[in-house]
């Protein structure tokens, strides 16, 4: 993440009115980077789910990053060492004033206001304009830091607010009635260096492929980790005659070869089986589709999806070099399918147990 920014004090002599004016730039430490950087999602967090319909925990108290992870500020008397590393100045120099991203409305005389008419989002970023009364955050000021709307709200403690700063954390849980949620759910291929997503879904005669912006490992001063922020990049559709699989048995898998694959079959005991395929160009799209009956095949099926109930996805094959690999229907061995060379299998024997 790439963080950078400008402060500006404007301090005002009581007496004359006399404004003096103090201008510097921003150097960012690795705080923000450190608290997203290890946690793909957010899956770690609790924003809802089965517990609450309501977002929660760092879905309001840190994000989206402005006006909450930051959205506070610090006034030292004493000078900081610029380092990136340097998220935790000494206790020996403890801020003389903060404030967060609201009103103070408490006694704390150490604490401003955030003003409620000046700064918020901008297109280029986010500007915050605190303001401090006669009475507020009086001392000497040698060093001004960023810091969350939390960590404003009483700098390293404060007799006023003792609330707690602990947030509840649990799995993701959400149903598949949002259509980003969907589109998580039916993900083929994920780039992460990019945070895009391309999702592939099957719906009566069309195949769909959706690729969009979620944040992974990078997120915008004004994002959410939640699913509402995918960013929808482009959308094609395919139209198709052959592969025309059941709403549930099938799957679409990245052969990394340049293509994406879609299967679907009904599982069979015995006697032959059918399968139907399509491969889909990553760069212009083109298609090919056709379908597979190999004699004497019992093969499970190479995919299960259902969206009713208890969402569920289920894939059981993959792509490889030319060929897809599909387990028996006993599951005793694999059986390796030449995609083009419709119809010619080899089965490997006897892998159960091998994982």
């Amino acid at each position: 993440m790439k963080l950078k920014g400008s402060m500006k004090i404007e301090l005002t002599d009581v007496n004359t009115g006399e404004v003096t004016t103090v201008e510097h730039d921003n150097m960012m430490t690795d705080a923000v980077s450190n608290v997203l950087g290890l946690n793909l999602l957010g899956t770690l967090y609790y924003f809802g789910g089965s517990y609450s319909n309501s977002q929660n925990g760092w879905m309001t108290n840190l994000l989206p990053i402005c006006p909450n992870l930051i959205g506070g500020i610090l006034l030292f008397p004493n000078t900081l060492t610029e380092d990136s590393g340097n998220i935790y100045p000494t206790s020996e120099n403890l801020p003389v004033a903060y404030a967060s991203n609201d009103v103070n409305s408490s006694t704390d005389l150490q604490r401003g206001s955030l003003s409620q008419t000046e700064g918020g989002a901008a297109d280029d970023g986010y500007q915050f304009v605190w303001e401090f009364t006669n009475a507020q955050g009086n001392g000497t000021i040698a060093a001004v830091a960023l810091t969350s709307a939390l960590g404003g709200v009483g700098g390293y403690g404060s007799i006023a607010d003792d609330s707690s700063a602990f947030l509840l954390m649990s799995a993701l849980n959400q149903s598949l009635d949002d259509d980003i949620t969907k589109l998580l759910f039916n993900a083929v291929e994920v780039d992460f260096e990019n945070d895009t997503v391309v999702s592939i879904a099957f719906s009566s005669s069309s195949v769909v492929i959706t690729k969009f912006r979620i944040p992974i490992l990078s997120i915008g001063l004004k994002e959410k980790i939640d699913d509402s922020t995918a960013d929808i990049i482009e959308t094609h559709t395919i139209t198709c005659t052959t592969f025309l699989p059941s709403s549930t048995y099938h799957t679409f898998v990245d052969g990394h070869d340049g293509y994406w694959y879609g299967f679907g079959n009904s599982a069979n005991s015995s006697g032959s089986a059918t399968l139907l395929w399509i491969r889909i160009s990553k760069t212009d799209y083109t298609y090919t589709e056709t379908s597979f009956t190999l004699s004497n095949a019992a093969l499970t099926y190479a995919g299960y999806r259902s969206y009713s109930g208890y969402p569920s996805y289920r894939n059981k094959c993959v792509v490889r070099d030319g060929y897809v690999y599909i387990p028996s229907y006993d599951a005793a061995e694999v059986y390796k399918i030449n995609l083009d060379n419709a119809g010619a299998y080899d089965d490997y024997e006897d892998v159960e147990g091998e994982g």
